[in-house]
């Protein structure tokens, strides 16, 4: 039996599909965002008001999951970039696609966070394993699958299909799904028992 839960979201606030009251003022995007969805992805250099979502986190649901995102290139100051919301770093988990296993010294930064590395490689580190959909997930804490795929309902099951693998309780950001897909994908999964 599979013990796979998916937690489903996208990345970004910026949803084009009038997902968003007209007359909501965009200070309260993330709380109608987090009634909706169960997690969300942003980027370290959001122009999104962290203090805001960290506040609204605190008030919330335990079940609602915080993914702040980095780019490779961005690993070599990850402590200046983290700084600012260091504070938080229990409200969140750190996510990061690469190419190759970073150096110890990131590596050193990072044990003090929550994260996950995804990999289209093999990467030589000391964190639980998954692969799944052709990618290498690296997590000290949930698997974090991350495409930023366009999927029509076919494929849509065969990616969650695949996805259950992994066993566990998983966050999916589907990177530039509109409010219509991430529904689609929430029932999909949950036909399918997930």
């Amino acid at each position: 039996m599979s013990e796979t839960e998916f937690l489903i979201g996208r990345s970004g606030l910026d949803l084009q599909d009038d997902f968003y009251p007209d007359d909501l003022p965009s200070e309260w995007r993330f709380d109608y965002y987090y009634n909706m969805f169960r997690t969300l992805s942003l980027p370290i250099d959001t122009d999104e008001d962290f203090d805001i979502v960290f506040d609204d986190l605190e008030e919330g649901d335990d079940e609602f999951e915080l993914v702040v995102s980095i780019e490779e290139n961005q690993l070599e100051n990850i402590e200046s970039l983290i700084t600012p919301i260091d504070e938080h770093k229990d409200s969140f988990t750190l996510f990061c696609e690469v190419s190759k296993t970073p150096e110890d010294k990131v590596l050193k930064i990072l044990d003090r966070y929550k994260y996950c590395l995804q990999s289209d490689n093999k990467l030589d580190l000391k964190l639980e394993n998954k692969t799944v959909v052709g990618k290498e997930l690296y997590f000290n804490n949930l698997p974090i699958l991350y495409s930023s795929s366009a999927w029509d309902e076919k494929q849509m099951r065969n990616y969650i299909e695949q996805a259950a693998k992994i066993n566990t309780k998983t966050i999916l950001i589907c990177k530039y799904a509109e409010a219509e897909t991430l529904n689609k994908i929430r029932v999909i999964s949950e036909i399918l028992g997930f």
